[in-house]
């Protein structure tokens, strides 16, 4: 079929259910597969002369390379520099030249001439009309979202599924709002309507559940979802074992054939409370899920949780004001408080993210997984004392110190902020600003979303693939296995699925967080982005 009745007729098709406003995209270098120039003014004439619609063209142009920088684009260039650096070291005379790429958020060498040979490949692949062979060129996660976005953007008429394979798929909010959930949803309604399952709401957790608060989702009820930060089905830290019998109980009621759980550390425990009531409870021997999503990025194992990165955004905005304030008022230290309970990631990644200006960046961070001292605080002063002696004179610029919320009980924020303001006398004053609830973002990053989208069809896929297994068992005898109730993990540049009970062996349920985590050696550079190392 060609592309324009392709076109036409999804867009027919979501006019006719009550969609009342479309967007196409087009590349600025997109063709056909005769290799022709699909141009903007085309589709235009298309739509404008097929549909009748009343269609605009907007060319964004040099927009698109933005504004100010967001977060990850702020991060990843400082790692991607100390790569560098690091490959110059160790480099000898038989070395080859590398290109310090990134994959999956991870910072990669790639030899140069092998990535110009790959960016070459490309071009005559496409150039042979070879287009798989183009697609399996480009970095996974770009064949995913391509795909991910088909599965998510267009309504099929007849689902693809038989209905002896159809599903019904509950899907559940849990813990604090984080940016992202709302797209996971969408993602995963439209993925069960393409299928042929019942996408299932349940409403407010499992306090929702036991009040019978389920409901069934549509294609277009989901559509403006993508962009909506928070819950829209409403999300608490209750935990099943409230009353597990009860909770089996309306599993049965509504015939659950599978549960994805969206959240954070209370859902990862929650789907641990599930798995091991099997023993007890057949309702739980259905496939279950836990699509980890929490600004904290506490969830064990995985390296990255939904909505971590809108907070991020929101804490660079937020310091990049406090930094204006700081460095108009010169001789000033801000002492920023943000959240993240007692997992230190927020705090750590947004000082890199700030300090990329050796002289109003953040100069010292604080979090749980080192806590706070009196030696540290002592060094501490010293270090600002200094930095603030270099200064030239008249023209010393405000210095900020972000401190995670629980970093200490006892140093808490407002005595740090006073211990500093008497420790700096004539020589810099101090405030202090509590971010709060403001680091739960608003609009959903893009990189929140994407992730959002990609995570949650594979959890689809998972659920799916896990109830064929089952349904392969004798009736009466159907057993879920340990595999079967896992959390969805991005480790290193892999995305793998961990069983719940492996998950445990990682965890730190007193301290609801990860036993490990990757980013803490993030510290030492951000000490060394501000000289730090320099002035001891």
């Amino acid at each position: 079929m060609p592309w324009e009745d392709e076109m036409c007729s999804a867009i027919q098709h979501h006019r006719e259910i009550g969609k009342r406003k479309t967007i196409v995209i087009v590349a600025e270098g997109a063709i056909d597969k005769e290799l022709n120039p699909i141009k903007a003014d085309y589709v235009k004439e298309v739509l404008s002369t097929r549909l009748g619609l009343d269609t605009r063209v907007t060319t964004l142009g040099h927009t698109q390379r933005g504004g100010r920088p967001c977060a990850w684009d702020r991060i990843l260039p400082t790692l991607q520099g100390v790569e560098a650096v690091k490959a110059l070291l160790e480099s000898t005379p038989e070395t080859p030249s590398y290109m310090i790429g990134i994959q999956e958020n991870k910072i990669i060498r790639v030899p140069l001439m092998e990535a110009v040979q790959m960016t070459r490949d490309v071009a005559q692949a496409v150039s042979d009309r070879d287009f798989d062979k183009a697609m399996s060129l480009r970095d996974p996660e770009f064949v995913e979202s391509l795909d991910g976005f088909m599965a998510t953007s267009v309504l099929v008429k007849e689902p693809f599924l038989p209905q002896e394979k159809r599903l019904r798929v509950a899907i559940m909010h849990m813990g604090a709002p984080a940016g992202g959930m709302n797209a996971a949803t969408r993602a995963a309604v439209r993925y069960c309507l393409q299928q042929g399952h019942t996408p299932l709401a349940v409403q407010n957790g499992f306090p929702g559940l036991l009040d019978d608060s389920v409901i069934k989702l549509s294609w277009l009820g989901v559509d403006s979802w993508m962009a909506r930060g928070g819950s829209e089905l409403g999300t608490n830290r209750t935990l099943p074992s409230i009353d597990l019998g009860a909770v089996a109980s309306s599993f049965q009621k509504f015939n659950f054939d599978a549960l994805m759980m969206i959240g954070g550390f209370e859902a990862f425990h929650a789907l641990l409370i599930l798995e091991e009531g099997r023993k007890h409870y057949p309702a739980f021997h259905i496939p279950m899920v836990h699509l980890p999503a929490t600004i904290s990025n506490n969830v064990p194992i995985t390296e990255f949780s939904l909505g971590s990165d809108t907070s991020l955004n929101a804490l660079v905005d937020a310091c990049d004001a406090i930094k204006q304030s700081a460095s108009a008022s010169r001789n000033r230290v801000f002492v920023v408080e943000t959240q993240g309970g007692k997992c230190g990631y927020i705090a750590t990644m947004g000082a890199l993210a700030v300090s990329e200006e050796a002289w109003t960046g953040a100069s010292l961070v604080y979090v749980p997984e080192t806590g706070i001292t009196l030696d540290m605080l002592r060094k501490d002063v010293k270090f600002l004392k200094t930095r603030f002696n270099l200064d030239e004179k008249g023209r010393s610029e405000g210095r900020l110190v972000i401190r995670n919320e629980v970093a200490s009980s006892v140093y808490t924020t407002e005595v740090l902020t006073n211990m500093f303001k008497e420790e700096g006398a004539s020589l810099f004053d101090a405030r202090s600003a509590s971010l709060g609830h403001t680091l739960q973002g608003g609009i959903p990053s893009p990189i929140d979303r994407a992730r959002a989208v990609r995570l949650s069809l594979k959890c689809m896929s998972f659920i799916e693939r896990h109830h064929a297994l089952l349904q392969a068992q004798p009736a009466k005898t159907r057993h879920a296995s340990g595999d079967s109730a896992a959390v969805i993990t991005i480790q290193s540049s892999s995305i793998k699925w961990v069983p719940v009970q492996e998950m445990v062996k990682h965890a730190d349920m007193k301290n609801r967080k990860g036993k490990e985590s990757w980013w803490q050696g993030v510290t030492e550079i951000v000490e060394a982005l501000v000289g730090r190392p320099a002035l001891k």
